[in-house]
């Protein structure tokens, strides 16, 4: 479909209506649904739900093959969320990934422009899903299956607009579906207003959704895990409301409390196929690949050198050293998330366990934390969920959140760190306990383990602007091998966010350029 106004879609018709786990509806539709027909009764409003779960399955993962208008697929939790960060480095023929890497975007980079396109399509969508199911009388739905159907689009629709207030910060805030192409040009509303709305919508979704592990839905744990993620943001730039410290501990303890979720006792296990809607998983955006038109891009935008048919990634990025020498040698996340092999010479099992595999020059050691089988017919359409929030990130989120209000305690790091280092030893010494000190040494150390623990899962962006250090973080890469260059010597202070595109700005006349762009 050709792009008339990205921001503002006709979108009378939910397109492509596909299932987003297989642990869940299974129908699988693909010509195009007229919403009024289809909208009569429950099983047409789940049907209609299912564009919801589509759209952020296209938009919010690290991505999908031939998503959208991106054949690349753009897709937020890698690009905004790692390529820009020091968890990697870029070559110099990886695109618009160079761009993001280098601190090079301008207002006309295409991936600029299509990731914004994607997320407002996505957000049409779903509050296609939210205005119309709320519309459906009692006559053909029951007020309990509508509030349910309502409160899971509501918790889809909160995804997209924190990344795009993440992302640009002075984004439209569209909060109905648009049936027109009348009156398209809508203003920006101020990060205040959209991070409100976003919380509005999770406190509601929260009210309506089950306490259970949803397999692949959303659910009570899944709204209050992302509730208390996005109070937390709202703690660093630009809002820096640090009251919200503790409405995130407060909330985050809910989730710790509710006895649903737990870590895995395997760090590599959570990772894997059979483990990948598990008990460690808050929520995980399904995948189901190859040849569904359901897969993902795990394990192969991210993997060892080699080919994919063997288990190897994409040579897009490679791994920062800085970040690799910040692991104790012993620890299993080491292994689990770094390749020093080739696939096309070693299994997963041998690249993760047996040091005579690690024979990769550092320079071209790769991320690797979904560790896609040899052979197999992936491709870049992959099997594997896309953790969007996972028990160990409550854990460290809670933490956080108390070390903003001074409140931190040695008890609550056994809690919540030293647990994931625990399950990281290899050894009995490896690894040691974080021990309580100082409101900065805390807030360090804890930067520092979200890094080891959840790289390549879309959040060390976010992380690092929370926590003020992105500027340092992006001057303190200087590598050779393959990297494009030093990203720091192209950062300015007002690259935080990214431009505004310039074509949605040529349609929508009301659209001010994020300042310096």
């Amino acid at each position: 479909m050709k792009k008339t106004n990205s921001l503002l879609l006709l979108s009378l018709m939910i397109v492509s209506m596909t299932s987003c786990s297989d642990d869940f509806l299974k129908e699988n539709p693909t010509t195009f649904v007229d919403p009024t027909a289809l909208l009569v009764n429950k099983q047409g409003a789940e049907t209609y739900l299912l564009g919801a779960y589509d759209a952020v399955q296209g938009t919010i993962s690290t991505g999908q093959p031939n998503f959208g208008n991106d054949a690349a697929n753009s897709g937020w939790a890698s690009h905004w969320g790692t390529m820009g960060t020091d968890e990697v480095v870029v070559p110099g023929y990886a695109g618009d990934r160079k761009l993001i890497y280098l601190q090079q975007l301008t207002p006309t980079t295409g991936v600029v422009q299509t990731m914004w396109e994607n997320l407002y399509v996505a957000l049409n969508r779903v509050n296609s899903v939210v205005d119309r199911v709320s519309a459906m009388t009692d006559a053909q739905i029951t007020p309990a299956d509508k509030a349910y159907i309502v409160a899971q689009a509501r918790f889809l629709r909160s995804t997209i607009n924190f990344a795009l207030v993440c992302t640009w910060e002075n984004v439209p805030l569209i909060k109905n579906e648009t049936t027109s192409l009348s009156n398209l040009e809508v203003p920006q509303a101020k990060p205040e207003e959209v991070y409100a709305f976003i919380i509005e919508d999770l406190k509601a979704a929260e009210a309506v959704l089950p306490i259970e592990q949803g397999k692949g839905r959303v659910t009570k744990g899944a709204a209050q895990a992302l509730l208390g993620k996005v109070y937390l943001q709202m703690t660093g730039f630009p809002l820096n409301q640090t009251d919200k410290f503790a409405l995130a501990s407060a909330k985050l303890k809910e989730v710790m409390d509710s006895g649903v979720y737990n870590l895995l006792p395997n760090y590599r296990d959570v990772f894997t196929l059979v483990n990948e809607q598990s008990v460690e998983m808050v929520y995980a955006i399904g995948m189901d690949g190859p040849g569904k038109n359901e897969g993902g891009m795990l394990g192969t935008f991210y993997g060892p050198n080699g080919s994919t048919s063997n288990g190897g990634g994409f040579n897009t990025c490679f791994i920062n050293h800085f970040f690799a020498d910040s692991y104790d040698v012993n620890d299993i996340r080491l292994r689990n998330n770094i390749a020093k092999h080739s696939a096309n010479d070693w299994t997963p099992e041998e690249g993760f366990s047996n040091p005579a595999s690690w024979t990769v020059a550092k320079n071209n050691w790769k991320p690797w934390k979904w560790h896609a089988s040899k052979p197999n017919s992936y491709a870049n359409d992959t099997p594997f969920d896309n953790p969007y929030i996972r028990y160990a990130d409550v854990l460290l989120m809670y933490a956080e959140a108390l070390n903003g209000q001074n409140l931190l305690t040695q008890t609550v790091i056994d809690n919540t760190v030293n647990k994931l280092r625990a399950r990281a030893r290899t050894t009995p010494t490896a690894v040691p306990d974080m021990v309580l000190g100082t409101k900065e040494s805390n807030a360090t150390e804890l930067l520092s383990e979200r890094r080891k623990e959840l790289c390549f899962e879309g959040w060390r962006r976010n992380d690092l602007i929370r926590f003020g250090k992105y500027k340092e973080a992006i001057s303190g890469i200087t590598q050779l091998g393959s990297n494009a260059g030093d990203p720091g010597l192209n950062y300015k202070d007002f690259k935080i966010r990214w431009p505004i595109p310039n074509s949605e700005r040529k349609i929508n006349p009301k659209l001010d350029q994020n300042k310096d762009y």
